[in-house]
């Protein structure tokens, strides 16, 4: 390659964050001048920014200026000034609702310096706002059911969780795990004496009315996502920012 090449390329690449192919690219149409390259560069750049960010020409230039005509850095930089973290989240991954919860439930046990000994304790979680609290009880409750399965998650602060779902006005999610609460009681209490504690976790689990009401809280769950997500929009204030 042209030594003469070579130097015009260094020095593109000096002034602008840009790859190789590119800058050859940019070079070959301004007749090796790095310097008019750059600014061609920039104003491409500029364009780009302006259609994706829908900022008017100056600021936009502003942006990338600061970002180091880093196209990504600036696109960022100015998502993290128009939104709130919580909002970026819910952007990015609105098609993901259950990724946009997990991160969301991440973000607010940063932010709340929420105590977890492996799972959350719910007695913090009963001191934040109210709308981060119904979140979070949802949240970690349903995280419980998921690693340690449904019959299992009937003992972990069940009460609390019904509460919820009845504050979000899913009555016939909560009705589910209630029949299924009472359900398991029943059996246990019936064989509770003359069974071992598998041999009781086999009966509850291949009981009819017990595996009904586990079906029709499996079809249910996704709604329960969906509300979740539309929950944090609705008072999306009250979550980090």
């Amino acid at each position: 390659m042209d030594p003469t090449h070579i130097q015009a390329l260094q020095q593109l690449r000096t002034l602008i964050p840009i790859g190789l192919r590119h800058a050859q690219a940019l070079l070959a149409r301004c007749a090796g001048n790095p310097q008019q390259a750059a600014e061609l560069y920039k104003s491409e750049l500029l364009q780009v920014l302006v259609e994706k960010s829908g900022l008017p020409q100056e600021q936009a230039r502003e942006q990338l200026h600061a970002a180091g005509y880093d196209l990504n850095r600036a696109l960022h930089a100015i998502e993290e000034a128009r939104f709130t973290l919580t909002q970026r989240i819910l952007r990015k991954h609105h098609r993901d609702p259950a990724q946009a919860l997990d991160l969301i439930a991440q973000a607010l046990e940063t932010a709340e310096q929420l105590p977890r000994q492996y799972w959350l304790d719910f007695a913090r979680l009963e001191q934040l706002a109210p709308a981060p609290r119904c979140f979070m009880i949802l949240h970690e409750w349903l995280a419980y059911e998921d690693w340690e399965g449904f019959d299992s998650a009937l003992h972990f602060h069940l009460p609390e969780a019904i509460a919820q779902l009845r504050h979000l006005q899913l009555d016939t999610l909560a009705d589910s795990l209630e029949q299924a609460d009472q359900r398991q009681q029943q059996l246990r209490a019936a064989h509770a004496e003359s069974e071992s504690p598998i041999e009781l976790a086999l009966r509850v689990n291949q009981d009819p009315f017990f595996i009904s009401c586990q079906d029709r809280f499996s079809q249910q769950r996704p709604q329960l996502d969906e509300h979740l997500f539309q929950w944090v929009e609705r008072y999306i204030e009250q979550f980090p920012t």
